[in-house]
């Protein structure tokens, strides 16, 4: 067995320093009111870097009065790249802002022994299906402000979106192809209200729902469904990129030709996208201005301070081959 190293303290930067306790709690903790040479400042951080000291995150909050954590917490047995992506620009731009974003993934949150139980955090940041009491009481547990990541409004365009470029294209009947996975019906049934709304606006019929699970012998048995009763010409929503895979997956294994008798839109443009055979028409959306405008958030609601509205962008469709 290895033993554990002791945790280094200010003691050690102070003797490693040749100073005394007190300057080097100034430095390290740089509480307000308190100046400090330059030459003095320089000394003691060397000497902490050089025996490898690191504060203590705890202790630091304690002194603080209030923690520099802010916990990301996301519904998702798994999480697509374009939103990894976004945690991760979330991520370095709160590092920037000297506070650390931890997120975790899944959607079983009632356990005692979920990880995000031990945590004090300042904030939390959630995408959560907030119609489900079981996450609003998870999120209240912690006694902190809650931000949210999830808008509907958005997933509501992003179907109208579809079903506009899709009829803009001569498609007169609409399917809307359903992801089977249980953690994000929320969102599915947003983007498919979305495309209902645009097809009742162009006077479109009322669209087509079909499930289309995640593999290939089961999608085919999904899209049979929607082929044996479809009126030409035929334009398919996808609830997002991976089940647009899995309905071009089907539509090529019954022959059928895309986009000629069958157009498909996906949703999301992950990389991905763009290595279908034709390449996949999707809805992408620009989360970086919402992100940057929700850090200000962040900072305003970890100072008690009041909120601004942050409106999302539109989303747009990026056109490829298959639609």
């Amino acid at each position: 067995m290895v033993t554990p190293k002791r945790r280094l303290t200010s003691v050690d930067v102070a003797r490693a320093s040749g100073l005394s306790r007190a300057t080097v709690s100034y430095v390290l903790n740089n509480p307000p009111g308190r100046n400090v040479p330059l030459k003095t400042r320089e000394r003691v951080l060397n000497a902490a870097q050089k025996i490898g000291y690191r504060p203590s995150a705890p202790a630091r909050a304690l002194r603080a009065g209030y923690s520099r954590l802010i916990l990301g917490v996301l519904q998702f047995e798994r999480v697509d790249p374009n939103l990894a992506r976004d945690m991760h620009y979330l991520e370095a731009g709160l590092a920037a802002r000297k506070f650390t974003l931890i997120w975790h993934v899944g959607s079983q949150m009632a356990s005692p022994t979920h990880p995000a139980n031990n945590l004090a955090a300042a904030l939390v940041i959630a995408i959560v299906d907030e119609t489900d009491p079981r996450f609003a009481t998870f999120l209240q547990q912690f006694g902190a402000p809650v931000l949210t990541m999830a808008n509907e409004s958005i997933r509501e365009a992003a179907g109208r979106a579809q079903v506009a470029h899709l009829a803009q294209h001569g498609r007169r009947r609409i399917v809307f192809a359903a992801s089977d996975r249980p953690d994000v019906q929320f969102l599915s049934r947003a983007r498919l209200s979305g495309v209902q709304q645009e097809c009742a606006r162009l006077g479109l019929k009322a669209p087509l729902v079909q499930i289309v699970p995640p593999t290939r012998s089961h999608a085919r048995e999904a899209l049979a469904k929607i082929l044996t009763r479809r009126d030409h010409p035929l334009g398919i929503c996808c609830y997002n990129d991976e089940v647009a895979f899995a309905v071009m997956a089907a539509l090529s294994d019954a022959n059928i030709s895309v986009p000629d008798s069958v157009a498909v839109i996906g949703c999301d443009d992950i990389p991905l996208a763009q290595f279908t055979n034709p390449p996949l028409t999707t809805v992408s959306f620009n989360h970086r201005q919402f992100l940057d405008e929700l850090m200000k958030n962040i900072l305003k609601a970890s100072g008690g301070k009041p909120l601004q509205a942050v409106p999302p962008a539109p989303p747009s469709v990026i056109v490829r081959g298959s639609a």
